[in-house]
């Protein structure tokens, strides 16, 4: 459907300052305003940071702004207008460091003069969180894991892992001003090598508030223990994946016990022969099938081997956080073998399902020689998704799929001759 706009000449103008505020925010500057009426510029002093912009707007008479260095040779740079009536606004953006004066050239005699102090430009980060442990008698020879999270959005920002002493100090980087985080770390007291909420193992939390810059926090052992609900991290270094820089990456976390997927994760476009992929989904004393692919023929799902590159690797008995090395090579699995899913008729040609994959909506076509009765959506751990029924004068039946999370599923298609099942994947 085709739209048309209309805007009034008034309504465009209008915009312009909106626009103009929005790009100075994007790229991270303020604006300040001076007013230049009754022989004063107000207010006649103001402190920016650099790269800030001043704006002088003239509501009455004949001024000007002198900020050259002839007039003030102590001035990092010149600036300025020539004298005018009222009506003008003049702009100026101040990237060096330092004080400027300046005056209005026909009534300085007046006092009509005015200061810009413009500091160096407040950094956000990222900067460094160091946590200084004392009096840790109870845990020498202990090991001590630590992570920080961002308290709004739950994402952890870095962890460490330190042998423990009677004081030590912990750091990570990464924090950025403004924000606020959650500091949790354990010491292993029964050196299980995972996690055992207190008292089994001792577990703290402290709070990093609003930082501003680079902060310290200062921890003395006690036993007033908080249950940080300590999450492992699954973290897989890839090497050497050069033939698939620019494909897609899939990687599927399947409990090799109950065969349930616990995590997908989708690296949309491979940038380069070396990367990471970190799951804080793995739990201690469980086992695991790392399943993933590469997306070699760039159709957008799962082919068996050789079309698609996918590999297996086993990680059993987690115990704590485990790093897992992969080098590319040419020894693939199929990763969603027929014989771990239901058989795929032939009739399923007779179906369509499109757009396959799809991050929003699909659309199954519903041939009448099928006589569909209801269509069931499994995930690839063999759950029960979503069911839906099928009028008799159903030529299509479109499907909701938003909600799903990133991965494979089946549609098994029931009819009065028995069932179909087809592959869908859903992306972001």
């Amino acid at each position: 459907m085709k739209t048309n706009f209309t805007f009034r000449a008034s309504r465009y103008y209008a915009f312009i300052p909106v626009l103009v505020l929005l790009t100075l925010n994007l790229f991270g500057q303020t604006s300040h305003n001076v007013s230049v009426s009754s022989n004063q510029y107000s207010p006649k002093e103001i402190t920016i940071s650099a790269g800030d912009t001043v704006i002088w707007k003239n509501t009455g008479g004949f001024h000007n702004v002198n900020g050259t260095k002839g007039t003030y040779p102590s001035n990092p740079e010149s600036f300025g207008n020539n004298v005018s009536s009222s009506g003008w606004t003049y702009k100026y953006v101040f990237n060096t460091t330092g004080t400027y004066n300046y005056q209005c050239d026909p009534h300085v005699a007046m006092g009509m003069t005015g200061k810009v102090i413009v500091n160096p430009k407040a950094s956000t980060g990222p900067f460094v969180l160091t946590v200084n442990f004392t009096g840790m008698t109870p845990h020498v020879g202990q090991t001590l894991w630590l992570a920080v999270i961002d308290q709004a959005t739950k994402k952890e920002i870095g962890r460490v892992k330190k042998s423990v002493t009677v004081a030590f100090t912990a750091e990570v980087s990464g924090i950025e001003a403004g924000k606020s985080y959650f500091v949790d770390f354990y010491a292993d007291h029964n050196k299980s090598g995972g996690y055992n909420a207190p008292p089994t193992d001792h577990a703290w939390r402290l709070q990093a508030n609003n930082v501003a810059g680079n902060t310290t926090l200062n921890f003395a052992h006690n036993t007033t223990f908080t249950n940080v609900a300590w999450k492992n991290k699954l973290t897989v270094n890839f090497t050497s994946m050069t033939p698939h820089v620019g494909q897609k990456l899939s990687m599927y976390l399947k409990n090799a016990t109950s065969g349930v997927y616990v995590d997908t994760i989708i690296v949309a476009q491979i940038a380069g022969a070396a990367f990471t992929v970190n799951s804080w989904k793995v739990v201690q004393g469980n086992s695991y099938h790392i399943d993933f692919y590469a997306d070699h023929n760039k159709n957008g799902s799962y082919n068996a081997p050789p079309a698609d590159h996918a590999w297996r690797i086993m990680l059993n008995n987690m115990k704590s956080d485990s790093i897992i090395s992969f080098v590319h090579n040419t020894t693939f699995t199929d990763i969603f073998s027929v014989t771990t899913v239901p058989i795929i008729s032939k009739k399923v040609e007779l179906l369509k399902l499109f757009p396959n994959p799809s991050a929003k909506y699909t659309l199954l076509e519903v041939p009448k020689e099928l006589s569909v009765k209801s269509v069931r959506i499994y995930s690839i751990a063999g759950t029960l998704i979503d069911e839906q029924l099928a009028s008799q004068n159903l030529e299509a039946m479109r499907f909701n799929v938003s909600r799903f999370r990133n991965g494979v599923y089946f549609f098994e298609i029931n009819h009065a001759g028995g069932k179909e099942v087809m592959r869908f994947v859903k992306t972001e």
